[in-house]
């Protein structure tokens, strides 16, 4: 009949809308992924390029770099120099470092290029980025579009150098294959492609099933109401007859009810929830992309190794710590920790045995300080940001981080013991206006820690 056969076709009509949905939930799913991946590997490949170009600065001497000329090379100070770039070049996966050297027009040349094959010569001009012209004013940064030039297609990282007044006197900049960047932002794609697919794949079947099934449920349902009609129509057709002629002459409560019962009572409808397995399938799918999401920003946020967070959480920290001394509401300590030896214990004992000590040092340093407090930066060294800790406090939390140290050297005294050199400092307003001047003081303490560790070590030699 036409109800049975309109029934019928919004059931098609609404499983049709149901798999449309469940499709596009995907497909969005798989695009979601896709750009949530992409962004944390942008980030990942960012901070290793800025690691990079970091570590490389901080090893320069920016009084020694301030006074470097064209007509010094092969000086003292300028092999020095050019050797600390060379064992960057030499060493580490990347395609060109040099020296940059900011120009009072606001301009940039090369200084020192390591380079053997086709170095860049002193004084030679360079391209202008707005990564470079962040260096220029203290800030390292990474260009987020490639640029190209006579040595080929690349993106950049630069970081400045500073003197002891804190003037940027010099920056360094680190190369990488436009190509190579690419690539790896790229890898990704076809397993969220294919994952998507495979998503897409599971849907379309587990929706013919359940269409399969509701239709079979949907057709008793129908066939009863054919029946329940047939019956109600009959019924309708007595209860007018008889009663017709009596309807206005009797009372209005009777009157109703032979009203109600020949023409029906004004039901309010309710829609019958014929898609309830398609409906649950399409949560799991939203489901599993709340579980993904929660994934991808485990991996930005925390270092797998230590567990503690990673360098991206500590970089959106220093910008906090930034903004808040700026508004002068910063309150906090600073502690760099670097553990003595893991390289040897690297090469002696394997990667494992140092995996375990660097493993070890960040549960202390989390049972003592906090887990959100401790940052594991790069290598064997770690960052600590206390939010609200005074110079007093840090010293008690140390002495309970020596004694933590204590205890587990007694406990594996017949394997590799664990040795942290250590410095902290507490923010003054009055001498550390942002957090970088902070930060080479902390380090400072921190490497000043470590020579009177192996002075002792030789010592007892």
């Amino acid at each position: 009949m036409d109800r049975k056969q309109t029934n019928v076709k919004t059931s098609i009509r609404n499983f049709i809308l149901a798999l449309i949905l469940l499709l596009t939930t995907n497909v969005l799913m798989g695009v979601i992924l896709v750009k949530i991946s992409k962004d944390a590997l942008r980030t990942q490949i960012e901070a290793r390029m800025l690691d990079v170009s970091n570590t490389a600065a901080a090893q320069i001497d920016g009084e020694v770099l301030k006074n470097i000329k064209a007509e010094h090379k092969n000086s003292a100070d300028y092999n020095r120099t050019l050797d600390i770039l060379r064992s960057f070049q030499d060493n580490i996966e990347l395609d060109y470092i040099y020296g940059v050297n900011p120009e009072p027009d606001g301009t940039f040349t090369f200084t020192i290029d390591p380079d053997r094959e086709d170095p860049a010569e002193f004084g030679e001009s360079i391209q202008t980025t707005e990564a470079l012209l962040n260096a220029a004013k203290g800030k390292s940064d990474v260009d987020k579009e490639a640029h190209a030039d006579e040595w080929g297609r690349f993106y950049s990282a630069y970081s400045p150098i500073f003197d002891a007044d804190g003037k940027v006197v010099g920056i360094i900049g680190v190369d990488f294959s436009a190509e190579w960047y690419e690539n790896a932002m790229n890898a990704n794609r076809s397993v969220a492609v294919i994952v998507t697919l495979v998503a897409m794949t599971i849907g379309i079947v587990l929706s013919f099933v359940i269409m399969s099934q509701n239709r079979k449920r949907f057709t008793e349902m129908l066939n009863r109401l054919e029946d329940l009609d047939d019956l109600t129509q009959k019924l309708d057709k007595q209860i007018m007859e008889g009663s017709i002629k009596r309807l206005e002459m009797l009372p209005e409560s009777e009157s109703h009810m032979l009203k109600t019962l020949a023409q029906g009572e004004a039901i309010e409808e309710h829609s019958v929830n014929e898609y309830e397995a398609v409906n649950s399938s399409i949560e799991k799918v939203y489901d599993k992309l709340r579980h993904y999401a929660k994934y991808v920003e485990s991996r930005v946020e925390y270092d797998d190794t230590t567990g503690v967070r990673n360098k991206v959480s500590y970089r959106s920290r220093v910008k906090e710590i930034d903004e808040q001394i700026s508004s002068g509401k910063a309150v906090f300590s600073a502690a760099f920790l670097d553990i003595n030896g893991l390289k040897k214990i690297y090469t002696h004992h394997g990667f494992e045995a140092g995996e375990r000590l660097l493993y070890e040092c960040a549960r202390m340093l989390k049972h003592v300080f906090g887990k959100e407090s401790v940052y594991h930066v790069t290598g064997d060294e770690f960052i600590i940001l206390a939010d609200k800790k005074q110079s007093w406090e840090m010293k008690d939390l140390f002495a309970e981080f020596e004694k933590e140290l204590e205890k587990y050297n007694e406990e594996h005294v017949h394997e590799n013991l664990l040795s942290v050199a250590k410095g902290f400092v507490t923010f003054d307003p009055e001498k550390h206006r942002n957090y970088r001047q902070l930060f080479v003081e902390v380090k400072a303490a921190c490497d000043k820690d470590k020579e009177e560790y192996y002075a002792r070590k030789t010592a007892e030699i």
